[in-house]
């Protein structure tokens, strides 16, 4: 084995090991699909006996289930009764309580232990797949690139969490992996149709992805026959929803979201209007992504997938850079129709949780922005692993809004029980320990096989970006946050345009956009009218110093 495979398998196999240490906390998703599992488990597809033990359910025909997709289930179900025959499931001491009290009861390890099976092994799965893919496009950079997607992304924490997003969004770039590499037979067509259908088995809204990866495959001649084998295939993946919807409602077109709430809650889409989605909304569209758990402001190194996939269009990967973009513009429109803004952001997680979908697509194209600027993106990459290892450490599902919570937790000793704390150490620094030393490997193990130049520019680059990246992290959030407040819209408009003219003056390295620095103080962002003058300032500073180069000419 070469150095670089050595090092791959090394950062692939430390950071798939820290996802399987974390017990975390049991919500209503979780517990959801836990309850869907048994239930299959047993022969049916009801979860009566359970209903009491989680909030994401409907009743339909007199019955509970779990308003979840099948697929996770159908595929975790013989894991259980395995666990089951070797006397290896724990049992609910407050399986005869009403909810919450009866889901309060739901021990971690029983949880735990279906998700190694039923996400962290496609978590992993998915980290040698994207390993692969990079290669390529960017031999060389495949491990960096795994390791960015393992731990600086919404993909950490999710991976420690019995919730359907990681192994869906596995399916979903699989199914692109099979169109973009190899040859265009209608076999491997077919084989990427139905790894979409199964996505969308595994995680229904995975059906937007679905879609727009057919009209990928249907960029390849001949167009028609193209998108048959895809379709055909898409049907064969979405045999497990069909299946179940069969035996649980008699109808395969009945989705098991469709029903009377139960415990109060919605579950999965049913909230309000179509499915739960309205109109789209520009403010929720911004909240997604600069809020206080923004997509840009808990894991800014997503945002080089934007400028890797404008590289992807100018080298002539245009059907690639078009999906990867469409898939951003699709993805935040759709959940942007999500209302209220809790409900877009999926509850009270570590990020927008929808998003997931987008995450391993933005890696793939970031390769290239990798290639061109490592230093910039690896800092990127640097403060979203720091958040998301610090989520994932200190109990990722929040109670409220205030991220800070996790470093309270840190700093008091207070984290999630890991598999140390099943000897009996509880859950201080003593059970922690281990997951931070193999995100730590995987980290070094990364760094370690990827071996690019930095150049002055780039360094200079990087700093400015941490620069833009603290001012948007402490202005945008709070900017949206006082406009809730008052309800206007004056702090919506100054977020976009602070983002607009810090991401120009990291491009440009412009010294105009130090103008931002008041929203690196404490109460700036509190006057939105006036941090809109100041943003827009600098917009105008930028635009002028471009203007003037361009009247001087060269010189």
């Amino acid at each position: 084995m070469s150095r670089s495979a050595a090092l791959g398998a090394i950062t692939i196999a430390a950071i798939g090991l820290a996802f399987a240490l974390p017990l975390q906390s049991v919500g209503c998703a979780q517990s959801a699909h836990y309850a869907a599992t048994r239930a299959i488990a047993a022969g049916h597809p009801y979860i009566d006996k359970y209903a009491n033990e989680t909030c994401d359910l409907v009743r339909t025909n007199g019955h509970y289930y779990a308003a979840k997709g099948p697929a996770l289930e159908f595929w975790s179900a013989p894991f259980y009764l395995l666990l089951h025959a070797v006397g290896a499931v724990p049992p609910n001491p407050n399986a005869h309580l009403r909810y919450p009290d009866a889901m309060a009861g739901i021990p971690l390890r029983a949880v735990w232990q279906i998700g190694l099976w039923a996400v962290v092994l496609p978590a992993i799965g998915l980290l040698v797949l994207m390993r692969r893919a990079v290669e390529w496009i960017e031999p060389g950079l495949g491990t960096a690139v795994a390791a960015i997607l393992g731990l600086g992304t919404l993909v950490p924490p999710f991976s420690t969490l019995l919730f359907a997003h990681v192994p869906a969004a596995a399916f979903a770039f699989l199914a692109f992996c099979l169109l973009f590499r190899g040859d265009p037979s209608y076999l491997r067509v077919a084989g990427a149709g139905a790894a979409a259908g199964l996505a969308v088995a595994t995680d229904l809204p995975l059906a937007l992805p679905a879609v727009l990866v057919g009209l990928y495959a249907a960029t390849r001649s001949p167009r028609l026959q193209q998108l048959a084998a895809y379709g055909a295939g898409g049907l064969v993946g979405l045999l497990p929803l069909f299946a179940f919807d069969t035996w649980a409602f008699a109808n395969p077109l009945h989705l098991a979201y469709t029903g009377t709430p139960g415990q109060g809650a919605a579950g999965g889409w049913q909230a309000t209007g179509f499915f739960g989605q309205g109109l789209p909304s520009m403010r929720i569209f911004v909240e997604l992504l600069l809020s206080q758990r923004g997509l840009l402001v808990m894991t800014p190194v997503v945002a080089a997938g934007i400028a890797g996939a404008i590289m992807l269009w100018r080298r002539g990967l245009r059907s690639e850079a078009g999906l990867i973009l469409a898939l951003v513009v699709v993805e935040l429109v759709w959940n942007s129709a999500r209302h209220p803004v809790a409900f877009a952001l999926g509850g009270w997680t570590p990020g927008p949780r929808f998003l997931i979908p987008l995450v391993p697509f933005l890696c793939f194209a970031l390769a290239p922005a990798l290639r061109r600027t490592p230093a910039t993106v690896g800092a990127l990459a640097f403060i979203s692993a720091g958040a998301m290892v610090v989520a994932t450490s200190a109990e990722p599902l929040l109670q409220n809004d205030d991220t800070r919570h996790w470093l309270s937790r840190i700093g008091h000793g207070n984290f999630v029980p890991t598999v140390v704390s099943l000897a009996g150490v509880g859950h201080g620094w003593l059970a922690i320990v281990p997951f931070y030393a193999l995100v730590l490997v995987g980290a070094a193990a990364a760094v370690l096989a990827t071996r690019l130049p930095v150049s002055r520019r780039d360094l200079e680059m990087a700093g400015a970006a941490v620069l833009a990246w603290l001012l948007v992290e402490h202005g945008a959030p709070e900017l949206l946050r006082v406009d809730r407040l008052v309800h206007q819209s004056w702090g919506l408009v100054a977020a976009i345009l602070l983002v607009t003219a810090a991401c120009w003056a990291v491009l440009r390295l412009r010294q105009e956009g130090l103008l931002l620095l008041p929203f690196a103080t404490v109460h700036f962002a509190d006057h939105t009218k006036w941090a809109l003058l100041l943003a827009l300032l600098t917009l105008v500073a930028l635009a002028l110093h471009g203007q003037t180069r361009r009247a001087l000419g060269p010189a």
